[in-house]
């Protein structure tokens, strides 16, 4: 079990004991001790717990089983939007990594700033966002940020970085994994709100209509192997648009999205139609399918080379192989073998969900 907090912690901070399905957008989770970090005083206590860090809970796989290290999610401190003047031209919005994601947004339009509007429909705090860089065919979260405020690994203090000394990438911030994003400055350009206002609700529409959002998931489940092959269009070419392993079920509307339609899906569902078609797409396209969803408590092999997994048959590894196999009948009912759920699991403890 996690050790205790101290009892100021717990008089100005929220501490309880709790299942991570409630918590996630995939309404799946164990239990594990969570605790709001409200008082930023309290920083240095909360990151010498080595605790995982929540967000919104989305772009996450939390495993069934009791976690053992606390969760931490920010509170109060750090959920602000504050309008700082302009800056070189520019005006400049300071925002908390509490802070929801399309409160950020709508706050920007109305102050007609344009930018973040292009990640309308994003489910995510600020924190989440920055982390993972998260975003859209139109832009990328870090595009409008000039700097963050963090604390990196091995550090107990915040400080502030510019963003011209990040290297981000497609779903990569640029800094040391394990750095707790607490706030950020965005530097942004005016634009007319109501074109602004126009342009959010049509990227929200554009979701709504392409992605499975009235159902509990933890949106897109693999990075886009490249841009002329997208992770969705891959899968559906696979075969496993509609697949189905327990409660846990590939889309029939978008395949790069698996969905937890009766809210009964088990981590381990969601693990092994993950294994599937990551195995598939190695055997049938010598294609590597890479997480885009961070993964708690769960095997490791949601991070193996795809050559590693066993066939679920056989046991053996995957060969690549030029023939195409038929997996109407496997797809159709809940695979039946007997997978193991124990062995190796992600024990990292920094990850920051959505």
């Amino acid at each position: 079990m996690p050790a205790p907090f101290s009892d100021g912690f717990r008089q100005r901070n929220r501490v309880a004991e709790e299942r991570l399905a409630g918590l996630t957008t995939f309404r799946i989770g164990g239990p594990a001790t969570v605790a709001v970090l409200d008082d930023r005083a309290d920083l240095a206590e909360a990151i010498a717990h080595a605790p995982r860090w929540l967000g919104k809970g989305a772009n996450l796989l939390v495993g069934d089983a009791p976690l053992p290290q606390p969760v931490m999610r920010l509170g109060r401190d750090f959920d602000y939007i504050r309008d700082l003047g302009k800056r070189e031209g520019r005006s400049i919005v300071a925002a908390g990594s509490a802070t929801d994601l399309a409160k950020l947004i709508s706050h920007c339009i109305a102050a007609g700033l344009a930018g973040p509007e292009g990640l309308a429909g994003v489910p995510a705090t600020v924190g989440g966002a920055l982390r993972m860089n998260a975003g859209t065919v139109h832009c990328w979260t870090l595009d409008f940020v000039s700097r963050v405020e963090v604390v990196l690994p091995g550090r107990d203090a915040p400080e502030w970085i510019e963003r011209g000394s990040m290297a981000a990438a497609y779903r990569c911030n640029g800094l040391p994994p394990g750095t707790i994003f607490l706030g950020c400055e965005l530097a942004l350009e005016p634009g007319d709100p109501a074109v602004l206002k126009e342009r959010g609700a049509k990227l929200k529409k554009a979701k709504a209509d392409t992605q499975p959002l009235a159902l509990p998931s933890a949106g897109c489940v693999f990075k886009n192997p490249s841009k002329e092959t997208p992770a969705g269009r891959l899968v559906d070419q696979l075969g496993l648009k509609g697949c189905r392993i327990g409660g846990a079920e590939v889309s029939p509307v978008h395949a790069n999205f698996i969905v937890n339609p009766g809210r009964d899906a088990l981590a381990m569902d969601v693990v092994r139609l993950v294994r599937r078609i990551r195995r598939t797409a190695f055997r049938e396209r010598g294609i590597v399918l890479e997480m885009e969803v961070e993964a708690w408590n769960c095997p490791d092999e949601l991070r193996a080379h795809p050559s590693e997994l066993p066939d679920e048959s056989s046991g053996r590894p995957v060969v690549r192989s030029s023939g195409r196999q038929d997996l109407t009948d496997a797809c159709a009912t809940p695979n039946a073998s007997g997978d193991p759920t124990t062995g190796q699991t992600d024990d990292r403890t920094t990850g920051q969900g959505q």
